[in-house]
Formats: structure tokens, sequence, C-alpha cells
């Protein structure tokens, strides 16, 4: 690193560290203007996989300004199927206040124009010219009755006719109703008054279109003025200048609910029918969004209706009842335009989710599914998804799941480590200085920076790496400080890293610590000096969690003349995985090509992890395991003080495993327990020695020869260092036994 005294003195480090292939892929999906380049982002956990995606796509949200504001409004067309209109983004909110506006001020303007005396003079006039004319025609009707000897009288049935001579003696009227000329006459006229109703109601008809025309025509002189501003104001757009025409036309046909007083509007049918005229603004991406940069949305709860939007009910009458106003966007409706960013293992809790998702991403349109007869008009979508996961859960669906790969066709994967070199180093000290600016924690020694970076590399488990799960090393900044805090100190140092590293494995190693317990109490049987033919200690890893500690392991072989071949006693169990019992077969190739090419292999060797109760699997102990069996073969014992690991291949050669560090350090604190003499060691696989980050104290006691490191990259190497005994010796042995073994499995010659 440079050179400085505490992190208060560098520069913070902005962006990510280490990624530069995820940075290149992510830049290249989010310039490329495709309904299929969605991106799927991987890596582990901690990486900062999510912070950087906020970051990108918000530097890109704000180069971006193809969104838009949505509203739904009512369809006079067709009631069942609202319609979505698109404004220019902080359009959407003056829109809607403009039509709100403009129905409380026809409601003003129109009760005013109803209620005025031009209007009420116009309409008494046209009542007045009906009733003349209504009453002439009855007063011709009357007058010509009387000629007709008849007078006229309005009754429940309509007009009745009764002669005028009512107080003739009864033989004389009996005689003049009996006379025909009277009934004919009488006929005469009940035709002529049906003559005169008729007249009568199309007199009605026409005053009541007259004045329905006076209505029209004074309402069109209120309305007009008010719809065509509108129309004007937004006149780049058809759908809201259709919209506002077939409104006109809607309040013209219920113009007489415009001047109605509210004591009148008292059924609901009249009251509901100004829920017509409302605006549902659907998505808002108006004024009070910063900068009017595109919408990044982040839905963490993918159901479909949380992505894909819903209705609101009312319950009247034991029935459900919805309408457009109660339309409730989802996250893909919030996002059209920009980016929405999901969890896929939250999105596939929900497989209509995913499915609903694909199909949006496919036909570039959405709806809402309200379950209800009302159904929305679809929403046009432009947006970018970006998923974010596992490399398990990519590979997943990029195997299993058809149209993912034509969706999805930028993989952005996040490394868990990066090259040990300065600018990395550097870049370390930097992500602390930014995170004591933000967090305000004490800052960083150069020393207490040095601790972070040698624990970076221990959870690479590479002394030429560094990790990039900034999570944990978040946590060991955070717990350094409150360390430095204790001791009231004014800058963290790196006994602070220390002592948070320290407590760190206190608070995990519970475990460690009751086998440690069995261990000097004598119940696991584990010897580090003196030899034992057949036994040998292995090396393991357990992991609690995020906690993972090394293990010796006592493995034994026993040998004897038989057709099994090699036992695996723990499969015989089933404690044993599928890579260990490849292991196993493993040292059967070994042994038929090492020594048994002139006769059959014939033997009966049992291979057992000793006092395990938990399973094993894994092929690092192949190795431990092959060693023990030629000594078993050859009856030259192995050094107890030397434990072994690595993985053996057919050809004898041996291979790298993980988990090195901890193993090492499990061996030596078993061996620091029963006293260190100066010839304890382990045996490891050369390829893993870049692969050391030991704690300073068993690096210490290597320096000072109290511990010792081989490295071999064959079976003759770690057999010599094992027995003291050159490898030919031990080939002449083995083959000798495993001879003798054949001739005893063989018939007896006749």
């Amino acid at each position: 690193m440079l050179k400085f005294n505490n992190t208060s003195e560098i520069e913070p480090l902005e962006g990510i560290l280490g990624q530069e292939r995820a940075i290149e892929a992510m830049e290249k999906g989010l310039k490329i203007d495709n309904p299929a380049y969605n991106m799927y982002l991987a890596g582990d956990s901690g990486t900062g996989k999510t912070t950087y995606a906020m970051s990108a796509l918000n530097k890109y949200a704000a180069k971006k300004g193809s969104h838009k504001d949505w509203c739904y409004v009512y369809n006079f067309e067709n009631n069942r199927e609202p319609l979505i209109i698109g404004l220019e983004k902080g359009l959407g909110k003056i829109f809607k206040k403009d039509i709100e506006k403009l129905i409380e001020t026809l409601l003003d303007e129109l009760r005013d124009a109803f209620e005025s005396e031009d209007f009420e003079i116009g309409k008494n006039q046209l009542i007045e010219e009906y009733e003349i004319e209504k009453d002439a025609l009855l007063k011709k009707i009357k007058k010509y009755a009387e000629e007709k000897g008849f007078k006229l009288k309005n009754s429940k049935v309509g007009m009745v006719f009764m002669p005028i001579e009512e107080n003739k003696e009864d033989e004389e009227a009996e005689d003049d109703y009996a006379d025909e000329e009277f009934y004919k006459v009488k006929r005469e006229l009940e035709n002529a008054a049906i003559q005169v109703v008729y007249k009568i109601r199309d007199l009605e008809d026409a005053a009541k279109e007259a004045l329905l025309e006076l209505e029209e025509e004074i309402a069109k002189y209120v309305i007009d003025p008010h719809i065509d501003g509108l129309i004007e104001k937004y006149n780049g757009y058809e759908k809201v200048k259709m919209y506002l025409n077939n409104m006109r036309d809607d309040i013209l046909e219920y113009v007489y609910l415009f001047y109605m007083d509210e004591e009148e509007l008292k059924d609901k049918y009249d009251r509901e029918h100004f829920m017509k005229y409302k605006v549902n603004l659907f998505v808002d991406n108006g004024i009070d969004r910063e900068n009017f940069k595109a919408p990044v949305i982040v839905e963490i709860n993918p159901s479909p209706a949380n992505l894909f939007g819903k209705a609101e009910y009312d319950y009247y009458n034991g029935n459900v009842k919805t309408d457009f106003t109660k339309l409730i966007p989802g996250a893909v409706h919030k996002a059209n335009g920009g980016y929405l960013v999901l969890y896929v293992d939250q999105l596939l809790r929900y497989p209509l989710s995913w499915d609903m998702l694909k199909r949006a991403i496919q036909s570039r349109q959405i709806s809402v599914d309200t379950q209800t007869s009302i159904k929305p008009e679809n929403m046009p979508i432009d947006i970018k998804v970006i998923l974010i996961g596992t490399n398990y859960m990519y590979n997943l669906l990029y195997n299993n799941d058809d149209d993912f790969s034509k969706y999805f066709k930028i993989f952005v994967d996040f490394d868990n480590e990066m090259d040990k070199n300065e600018n990395n180093e550097d870049g370390i000290a930097r992500f602390i200085a930014y995170q004591c600016e933000k967090n305000k924690l004490k800052h960083f020694t150069y020393d207490a920076v040095g601790e972070v970076i040698k624990f970076s590399t221990r959870l690479c488990g590479d002394k030429y790496k560094l990790s990039t799960q900034f999570n944990k090393i978040m946590e060991i900044i955070v717990e350094g400080d409150a360390c430095a805090q204790i001791r009231n100190a004014e800058y963290v140092d790196k006994y602070d890293v220390q002592n948070a590293i320290l407590e760190r494995k206190k608070r995990l190693n519970r475990i460690e610590n009751k086998m440690d317990e069995s261990l000097e109490n004598g119940f696991t049987l584990i010897e580090t000096k003196g030899s034992r033919v057949g036994v040998i200690n292995g090396l393991s890893v357990l992991s609690t969690g995020e906690y993972s500690f090394g293990r010796p392991s006592r493995i034994t072989v026993t040998t004897s003349p038989g057709n099994k071949g090699i036992v695996n006693i723990e499969r015989e169990v089933n404690m044993s995985g599928p890579i260990h019992n490849k292991g196993v077969l493993i040292l059967g190739g070994y042994l038929a090509e090492t020594f048994a090419q002139d006769f059959p292999l014939s033997l009966n060797a049992n291979i057992c992890f000793e006092q395990n109760y938990g399973g094993v699997d894994g092929d690092s102990a192949t190795g431990a395991e092959l060693y023990a069996l030629l000594s078993s073969l050859s009856k030259i014992p192995l050094k107890q003080s030397i434990a072994a690991t690595g993985s053996v291949n057919q050809k004898g050669e041996i291979q790298v495993v993980g988990g090195i560090s901890e193993k090492i350090e499990g061996f030596y604190s078993t061996c620091k327990k029963q006293g260190l003499n100066g010839n304890q060691g382990v045996i490891i696989p050369k390829n893993n020695s870049r692969n050391l980050v030991l704690s300073d104290e068993v690096t210490e006691a290597i320096e000072t020869g109290k511990f010792t490191i081989y490295t071999v990259e064959r079976v003759e190497e770690a057999m010599e260092i094992l027995m003291d005994v050159k490898f030919d010796e031990v080939k002449r042995l083995v083959i000798e036994r495993l001879r003798g073994f054949n001739e005893l499995q063989s018939p007896p010659k006749k």
C-alpha cells in the first residue's frame, strides 16, 4: 500500500472494487435498448452486487427520460373497459387537477346559468307558447261542440261531450238520445277530440324538445369554451381529445344533474354518476421526482398483486363492486420507462408472478388483474428487469426454463475474490476510509488496515488474493471501531482489529471448544507422538454456519487376504458422501497399477474414520487413507506426529484440497494441547502452498522449528516422510504381501 498515517489522509473509495468483469457486463446491458436484454446479477452475498447495481441504475436513470405519467379514465363507450392515457412526466397531476377543476366549474356555472333570469324567461316563453296553442285547440273543439249542441267536459278518461239541453223532460230526452243523428254528431265530436289530443301531445313534445334545445344551447355556451380550452392545452394527445369530446357529450346528456341542488341529488345513482368524471392518476412520475430521472423500483415481495397491481373493492348489499378509480399500480407499472429490480429467491416463491413477468416482457404491455367484471386497457411498457440471485439459481433457471435465456441475455457475474496487488490493497484502505466517513467511525492506522487486508486474504484462503465479501470486512471495521472506543483511542490500531477478529471467533467457536474438551479429557483418541501401523491422523474441516475450523481425525486401515477389495466402512453404513466414495475407489486403481501388474489384486482392506458420528464427504483424506493402507500392507509404522491431507489420483499424484489453513491450525492446536516437541507437522499438497494464510502463532511456531509443514507432489514423497524408509523398500514389502494374499486365494495345483 501507499504509505499513510491513518485513513483520514486518503481519498475515500467511490464505486466498487475488484469487479471489473461484472462492471463491464453491467454497462453493456444498460446501454443495449432491447426488451430481451434484461440482466441477471449473480454472486455471493456481500460482494457488493446490490449496492453497485443501484448506483449504476441511478446513474443511467438520470440520463433516461422516456418514462411518462399514466392515468386511467372512464370509457364512455364501454364502461367495463377503462382507458389508459400516457402523458408527459409531470403532466398527469396537472391533467387530474384540470378535470377536477372543470367539473367544479361546470357545476357552478351551469347551476348559475339555469337559475338565471334569461333562462327562466326563455323557458317561460316556450311554456307560454305551448299553453297558448293548447288553449286555442281546446277553444276550437269546445266552440265546435257547442255549435253541434254539446258541451265539453274534462274527466279522468279524457274529453267527454254532453248535450247542452239537459233540462228537457225525460221522454223528450229519450227521444233525442234515440235519434240516429245525435250519435252521429257525438261520434264526429269524439273523433275530433282525439285529433286534438294528438295535436296537444305533439305540441307538448315539441315544447319539451325546444326546452331541451334551449338547455343544450345554454349548456354548450357554458361547456364548450372549457372543453375546447383543454383540448387545445393537450393538443398532442389524441386520447385526451377523444376523452374530452366523449365527456362533453355525456355532460350534455345528463346536464340536468349539474344544476340540481344537493338535496335533489339524493339518489345513489345520481351521486355516483359524477365518478365518471374523475381521473385515476395511476402512475405519477411528476414534478416531485428529483430531476425527472427514470424510476428505479426495488420490489422485495413480488407477489402478483405487488408486481402487477390490483383493484380495491367496496361491499354493497352483499355484492363486490369496483371501478377504475380503485385501480392500484404494481411495481411493473411504477417502473415503466425505467428499471425494475427483483430478488430471484423471492420471485420464485410466486410461480404466477414469474410467468406473468415473462409474458409482460414478451408482449411489452401489462394490465391490472382485477378479477372482476371490469377489464382495464393494457399499458404499453418499456422496462429493463434486473434479477439478483446466486449462481446456483442462474444455472437452475438457464437449464430448466426455456424462456429465461430469451429474456435475460446479460449475465453479470460478481467474483468473491480479486488479485492481491498494490492497487486493490489501496482500494481496501480507501474502502475503510469511505466507511469511516459514512458511518462516523474512528479512522484506521496503516497497521490496522494491514490487519484488515490480512483478514481479507484469509477469507479467500489464497495469499495472492483478496476477498470481495465486503460485508464480512465491514463487520471487522465496525467491531474494530468498538474496540478502539472501549480503550478511548483516537484511531483504530492493529490490536483493535486483532481483538475484533478474536472476539468474533469466541462468539462462534462453541462447538470447537467442546471438541477441545473431548480431546483433553481423552474421549477423542488422537496421538501426536510415536508410530502406529495402519493408523494416521487425517485432517478435516468442520463448519458451523459462517465459522469453520480444522480437526484431526484418526483413520485406521486393516488388511487381510480376501476378494472384497477396499471396503469403505463409512459407505457401508451410509455415512459417506459420493465424493468420498469415489476417492476410496481411486485407491484400488492406484494399488492395481503400482503393485499388482504381475498378479491379480486380491485383498480385504477396511478403511474407517474412527469416532466419526456425523458422516464424511470429500476426497481430501484419500491421501491419508492410502498412506495408512500402504502402512498396513507393508507393516511399516507411520509417525503419529505428522498429519496428512491431500487427494490422490490413480497415478499417485497429490492434488490440492480446500480449507488448508484451518486444517493445519486444527492439528497444531491438538499438538499444542498434548505438548509440542519439534517433530510434529503436516503433509500438504505442494500446490496448496499459496493457500497458506496462517495465524501469527502458527507462523511463529513454524519459523522457530516447533512445527513443520511438508509439501509433496506424489505419494512416494509422503510415505518416506511418514516412515523414514525409502519408497522402493515400501513397494517391495507391499508387493510381497499382496503376492502372498493372491497365493492364498489361488486354487491348489493338481
